[in-house]
């Protein structure tokens, strides 16, 4: 196993006394509609940037992120959006840049205190790292990164006041993902999605809420790969569970239920089974925060088996050294088991990240992340490590 020390992030620690809080001044282009641009620049080092088990691959990786945020919001309904394009150039070798876009859309309305909408549209233009996702341990067939497009729809009521014993709501989320190059084989990987859902609130106490979540996703594949068996199936949960707002600023969601996902394909191996949700938020302090989360759910699979049981933990520690100094330290660990396929992976990823603000217009950015792969599958584990010096700049 490789690591890599980074001496570098010994000057994010000196501290401007005349510094403020980063805070990014809106232009005003008409009565109440207001827009924010804002740049990111950062130059990364990867030490696997294939990911890749032996005769690994490092490069420098140099990234520029113009973004723009706009809307209006009269303290009650909110309508504007987001615009981020993310270029880089890759020091290794030209082959492996990329440009990425995304927009998003969305308008917040509350007719009166007992009905609101949640309208939101985001399409984005990305792609996968060699590498990773669908040329996971097949890098070198692939002559450039894959890219893909995605569109996502969601339309969300609920009713019910902020301050009422219950709420109820529901509403509909659809996805679209389309692979743009490598048709030959990217074709069947084309996916689309139709969820419907509904959840509740019920306070039953100062501090405690009852939830109730449910949901039904049609999973389709625009094409089926010759003497291959269907991957189209639907995927249905119920969860029950509580919110807790306890005292020092501790907050606890805990949700329970049952989960189906039953195959087209009767050649496909269906799953029902428990699946969870935990997570807890834990302020002792202003200037310091804890976060714990727990996951258990069955997903879809983008190479191999029918689809992966997955378990994912984290812990995350976000302290405020002082005004202009913060820092976030994160753990995670994932363990996957592909069903229909012999292959079980285990990832364990930390990562440390510094944000220093030199004015209210500018901060200075840099961190670490480690990354640890373990498959029973032959060239899918890996460990890589990886970091970046940025600065972001608004008006």
């Amino acid at each position: 196993m490789k690591y890599f020390t980074l001496l570098a992030l010994s000057p994010g620690l000196v501290v401007n006394a005349f510094a403020t809080e980063f805070d990014p001044a809106p232009i005003k282009v008409t009565d109440g509609f207001l827009v924010v641009p804002q740049l990111t620049s950062s130059v990364e080092f990867d030490d696997n940037i294939y990911e890749q088990e032996d005769d690994t691959t490092s490069s420098a990786i140099y990234i520029v992120s113009p973004s723009i945020r706009f809307g209006v919001d009269d303290g009650i309904n909110r309508y504007g959006g987001s615009y981020r394009l993310t270029a880089a150039t890759y020091e290794n070798g030209s082959e492996d840049d990329y440009v990425d876009h995304r927009l998003s859309l969305l308008a917040h309305s509350e007719f009166t205190d007992r009905h609101r909408t949640d309208l939101t549209f985001s399409f984005a233009n990305l792609h996968e790292d060699r590498g990773s996702g669908l040329s996971e341990g097949n890098a070198s067939f692939y002559n450039e990164p894959i890219k893909y497009n995605e569109l996502t729809a969601r339309g969300y009521y609920q009713f019910g006041s902020l301050n009422a014993l219950m709420r109820i709501g529901g509403g509909v989320n659809f996805i679209d993902k389309d692979y743009r190059n490598f048709r030959v084989t990217t074709q069947f990987d084309d996916v689309s999605k139709l969820t419907f859902f509904a959840d509740a609130d019920y306070q039953a106490g100062n501090v405690t809420y009852l939830t109730f979540d449910i949901s039904t996703t049609d999973v389709k594949y625009e094409e089926l790969e010759a003497g291959e068996d269907s991957s189209d199936n639907k995927d249905s949960s119920a969860l029950l569970g509580f919110r807790w707002l306890g005292l020092g600023k501790t907050t606890v969601t805990a949700k329970a239920g049952y989960q189906y996902k039953t195959f087209e394909s009767d050649s496909r191996v269906n799953f029902s089974g428990n699946t969870v949700e935990l997570g807890a938020t834990w302020q002792p302090q202003e200037y310091s925060t804890f976060n714990v989360s727990f996951s258990r759910a069955a997903k879809d699979s983008s190479t191999v088996g029918d689809y992966i049981l997955e378990i994912d933990s984290a812990l995350a520690w976000k302290q405020s050294w002082t005004e202009d100094f913060d820092s976030t330290f994160k753990f995670t660990y994932t363990d996957e088991d592909y069903v229909g396929f012999a292959r079980n992976d285990k990832t364990k990823n930390l990562a440390l990240n510094l944000n220093y603000t030199v004015t209210r217009w500018i901060k200075l950015n840099a961190g670490y992340q480690f990354t640890d792969k373990n498959s029973t599958e032959t060239d899918i584990s890996y460990d890589k490590n990886s970091v970046n010096i940025g600065i972001v700049v608004a008006l």
